[in-house]
């Protein structure tokens, strides 16, 4: 899990980062998941999306 201090989330461009408000309707198990990723924070590195507490966390 990649680790970053809320100085370095910050620091990454707002176009590279947000917050997950997405409710979706195309994945058949949403309602068991939904708590992974609503409200958490997001962010792209290398072409790919990372999740706060799935992928990296703010220490």
């Amino acid at each position: 899990m990649i680790e970053l201090t809320r100085k370095e989330y910050n620091a990454i461009h707002t176009d590279y980062r947000g917050v997950w408000s997405t409710e979706r309707t195309d994945w058949p198990d949403w309602d068991k998941v939904r708590n992974q990723y609503m409200g958490k924070r997001t962010l792209m590195r290398a072409g790919g999306l990372l999740i706060e507490d799935l992928h990296f966390r703010i220490v």
